[in-house]
């Protein structure tokens, strides 16, 4: 009975077994590190990926400084102009504006009101498209005052032009049962605020 192999068929067997015994050695000792070295590999590629990023975004980062304070000067500028595109709809805004400051700041309503508005078109060319509204109110010194004040001092940008105040002597409901007359002003003046779009002869 033969056990060992025949020298012609020993050679191959051995080299098997070494290639196997080689495949085992590996696969215990040194697999584990090799799929490691991929992974650092794979990883270092990655961060050098977001490292060259990081550096263009860095390289980029006065360009966007600046682009962000254009913009946020834009943001200011546009907020100093009237809502809408329309002349109409922003004469109405005024006008609401205008009421809602008379029935926050009055002291008495009844005593304070507005008793005509008029859009009026600007008639000479301006840089901005002008938005012009001719108001006539009825209103106690005090009161009348603190609604200026708001309407001046509120964004966007209103103004007070050709103010006209006449004195005129009322009696409230108060003075009629007390007697005393109550100063009251017929007041006059134009309110106006522009679009932000070019006005006529500036296109």
């Amino acid at each position: 009975m033969q056990l060992l192999p025949d020298r012609e068929q020993g050679r191959p067997l051995a080299i098997g077994l070494l290639v196997i015994a080689l495949i085992l050695v590996y696969l215990a000792g040194f697999h584990w590190f090799v799929v490691r070295q991929a992974a650092l590999g794979s990883e270092i590629d990655q961060l050098e990926r977001q490292i060259a990023r990081f550096k263009a975004t860095a390289g980029q980062r006065d360009a966007l400084q600046e682009r962000l304070q254009q913009l946020q000067r834009q943001r200011l500028d546009s907020a100093l102009f009237l809502e809408g595109g329309d002349f109409n709809v922003a004469a109405a805004e005024l006008i609401r504006r205008l009421r809602e400051e008379v029935e926050r700041r009055a002291d008495d309503a009844s005593l304070c009101q507005v008793t005509n508005t008029t859009p009026q078109r600007p008639r000479e060319p301006e840089r901005f498209q002008a938005v012009k509204v001719s108001v006539r109110m009825q209103c106690p010194l005090p009161d009348f005052i603190r609604v200026l004040y708001e309407l001046e001092r509120s964004v966007p940008l209103i103004f007070i032009d050709n103010l006209m105040i006449n004195q005129r002597a009322m009696l409230s409901q108060a003075s009629r049962r007390g007697g005393e007359a109550y100063g009251q002003l017929d007041v006059r003046f134009e309110m106006f605020g522009y679009l932000d779009q070019p006005g006529e002869g500036f296109e």
